[in-house]
């Protein structure tokens, strides 16, 4: 049989509430070059099982795999990968969306760039109440910023990468499962060793937000070994304190205020000593470290910010001593005041 372009990487384990959705999404693609690779791991429900045999029977695009034993999700994974044939390989959930564009343009954009080893794009939360929000904030498609990012937080959905399967060939193993939970965050890693990432601006992958999902239920296994990922890194330019700066970094980067303003400030120290080294370590052309630097200014107003508003007013001149960081866009003076406001009266109420 001729090797299709892309392979769809879909791994389940009692997905059935979910899954017919998710497979019709994949289904409905515009590019038609594709195999759905779907790994059923051993699910223990009748109906999973049942719903892949009656969509496979139906679609000769669909290869349904069942290993003789639950591989967890790392092994479940590469048990998949190395049944794809694609030139490509579209990671998905099982719980998540693919809209009708997704393979046509990201396979179109791996054609025309070959420098890149795997490409995102812009994801839709999806959540139970229906509400939709879009990952927008750290979104951008300079692959010298995505690195950047890379090294102080995760801008990628799974489940919105496509990946270029020579790229992960070239490694010892694709993903790891001393990494389990943050296995996708440590091979995104590795893989800028062999190429470039890169991200579409287009909205193409609908993320589920449900009580399910596994980043909810080992979320701090999932930070401890995220938190390690970082440390390698962070060893060259921070030397002993690479540990601790990765903790910090996975603990309050993702969105949750630093506990006062002693943490903000050692956080900062540690992000300007990132920005420093990860420029020194590129050395980026003039407009691209602007470019870096504009991320990285940006990210220190929302870890500022944060911590303003859940009721430290002083992170004002915390975030004002870190000159370093910031060197981009400055935060508007509405969001300025009204953030001091807040946390100035949060802090009277305390």
């Amino acid at each position: 049989m001729t090797a299709p372009r892309v392979s769809v990487l879909l791994t389940t384990f009692n997905g059935a509430p979910l899954l017919a959705e998710t497979l019709d999404s994949v289904l409905a693609q515009r590019f038609e070059d594709f195999e759905l690779v779907v790994v059923d791991d051993c699910s223990t429900d009748p109906a999973t099982p049942a719903m892949l045999a009656d969509y496979a029977a139906r679609d000769r695009r669909i290869r349904l795999l069942r290993p003789e034993r639950n591989l967890g999700i790392v092994g479940a994974r590469n048990f998949g990968f190395a049944a794809c044939r694609g030139t490509y390989v579209a990671a998905h959930d099982h719980d998540d969306l693919s809209h009708p564009d997704r393979l046509g343009l990201q396979s179109a954009y791996l054609d025309a760039h070959p420098e890149v080893a795997f490409v995102g794009c812009s994801v839709t939360v999806l959540r139970t109440d229906g509400r939709r929000e879009q990952m927008a904030d750290r979104q951008t498609t300079d692959p010298l910023a995505l690195r950047w990012l890379l090294h102080v937080d995760n801008p990628f959905s799974w489940a919105s990468i496509m990946l270029r399967r020579a790229a992960v060939e070239r490694l010892d193993a694709f993903l790891l499962p001393a990494f389990e939970y943050a296995d996708d965050f440590e091979v995104y890693h590795r893989l800028l060793r062999v190429g470039d990432p890169a991200s579409l601006p287009e909205i193409l992958t609908t993320y589920r937000w449900h009580a399910g999902n596994t980043s909810h239920e080992v979320s701090a296994l999932l930070d401890a070994r995220a938190a390690r990922v970082l440390e390698a890194p962070y060893a060259a330019w921070l030397g002993e304190a690479a540990p601790a700066a990765a903790r910090l970094a996975i603990r309050h980067i993702s969105g949750r205020a630093a506990p006062d303003t002693a943490t903000l400030a050692r956080l900062g120290g540690y992000l300007e000593t990132i920005l420093e080294g990860f420029c020194a370590t590129h050395a980026p052309a003039p407009e691209a470290r602007r470019r870096v630097e504009a991320q990285a200014a940006g990210l220190w107003w929302r870890l500022t910010r944060a911590s303003l508003r859940s009721g430290h007013p002083r992170a004002l001149g915390v975030f004002l001593g870190r000159t370093a960081l910031r060197r981009g866009p400055k935060p508007s003076l509405a969001d300025l005041v009204a953030s001091g406001g807040i946390g100035l009266l949060r802090s009277l109420w305390r």
